[in-house]
């Protein structure tokens, strides 16, 4: 696969700015085993810039372009491609929607949005650091990628996007082996800055993040010859960022959950767990049931959303009710020792909290006490910080119990 570089700019051609971003692509071209000749620049002219992409198409199979993607008069690179391949244009909605988040308060006008149109045909490439989206497109046994300008915008969405767009186009030459890393208690932002310099230096395994089920995710992806020699890439680089991140780490593989990893823990130390439960409403029962042999290892659970429930179900002493009380570290730990004890568990787990809309007893929404009581230890309380909407502070409050079992193993 021969790629060429086309950069687009009359600031370029007048030698008024440095053409780094030619450099980074080439060295990052070099990385992926994509071979590389040529780079062009290009004044801000449409006639010019089709007469160089006909000329480039004679010679590579990827057609890479920077610039031109603003939102000013000459920035016409989408457009002129547009029409020379014939592929229309269409606004990407998340685009659109980012690009408006930017400007808040500002007027918009249409000269902005253009930023976000992208090949109807194609596919678009989020742009997390500026305002144009860039985009690819496959025509004719060529791939047409287009970016921005600006150095950091370019360099960031080449990293996180464009990096994996190039590796699946060589997938046919190529092995493709991936792993998937969990995290959780640390944001997707946090966890991208702990290991910044390693995503902006690593080209092979690629480094991709998202976030979902309250967990973040980071997938690696290695592209060579050698599966053997991809799993020894993979996993160098997995070590290298869970010296940073293995506080957070709980486990590898593709749609791996919390619950998943605590149901296998338990299950190979043959031990047994049991809940009581307030405001999560059988939450933490119900995700155990959801992984398939939960069976072995959960013994039960006690929703007790009341007071009186609290007293007559699990023991909680009148007393803590009427002093401090439901939400309270008191009235968690007794929750979780009569938990334990009602269902001879090995650990027994309690919520009580505040998961809103509206304060109780005194005290904020997001108020939660987590009570942890294990058969031979000293019963303990964790109070996160919790925040957001009810299901959010529910899920939250359930996944940092079984996160904290799995951490204190």
């Amino acid at each position: 696969m021969i790629a060429e570089i086309i950069a687009v700019g009359t600031e370029l051609l007048m030698g008024q700015i440095a053409n780094t971003n030619a450099q980074f692509i080439a060295k990052k071209l070099s990385e992926l085993g994509i071979d590389h000749f040529i780079q062009t620049v290009v004044g801000d002219n449409p006639k010019r810039l089709m007469k160089v992409t006909q000329e480039a198409e004679s010679r590579a199979d990827v057609l890479i372009f920077t610039g031109g993607l603003g939102p000013t008069r000459d920035d016409l690179t989408k457009q002129t491609l547009s029409e020379y391949l014939g592929e229309p244009l269409v606004i990407d909605e998340a685009g659109k929607t980012h690009i408006m988040e930017t400007f808040r308060d500002r007027v918009m006008t249409d000269n902005n949005k253009a930023m976000a149109l992208r090949f109807e045909n194609g596919i678009p490439f989020p742009n997390d650091v500026g305002q144009a989206v860039g985009t690819a497109i496959q025509k004719n046994g060529r791939t047409y990628i287009l970016l921005p300008g600006p150095p950091s915008e370019m360099t960031s969405m080449f990293q996180h996007y464009v990096v994996d767009y190039l590796l699946a186009l060589a997938q046919d030459k190529l092995r493709l082996n991936s792993l998937y890393l969990h995290y959780f208690g640390i944001g997707e932002s946090q966890l991208a800055a702990t290991i910044d310099d390693i995503i902006m230096n690593q080209t092979n395994p690629s480094i991709a993040i998202y976030f979902g089920n309250y967990a973040v995710t980071i997938r690696l992806t290695a592209a060579g010859n050698n599966e053997s020699a991809n799993q020894v890439q993979l996993t160098t680089l997995a070590n290298e960022i869970n010296q940073r991140l293995g506080a957070y780490y709980f486990g590898q593989g593709e749609d791996l959950g919390l619950n998943q990893v605590l149901v296998a823990y338990l299950k190979a130390q043959n031990k047994t767990i049991a809940f009581a439960e307030s405001f999560t409403g059988g939450l933490a029962a119900k995700k155990l049931v959801d992984v398939p042999g939960a069976s072995a290892v959960l013994n039960g659970s006690a929703v007790t959303y009341t007071a009186e429930a609290k007293h007559q179900v699990l023991g909680v002493q009148q007393e803590t009710l009427d002093t401090v009380g439901m939400v309270s570290s008191e009235t968690a730990i007794q929750m979780a020792e009569s938990a334990r004890k009602l269902y001879n568990s090995d650990i027994a787990i309690s919520f009580t909290g505040v998961a809103g809309p509206d304060p109780m007893e005194g005290k904020e929404v997001g108020t939660v006490y987590i009570g942890i009581a294990e058969r031979g230890k000293k019963s303990r309380v964790l109070q996160p910080k919790l925040r957001g909407r009810r299901e959010n502070i529910q899920y939250r409050a359930v996944y940092t119990a079984y996160f904290d079992i799995l951490k204190n193993k």
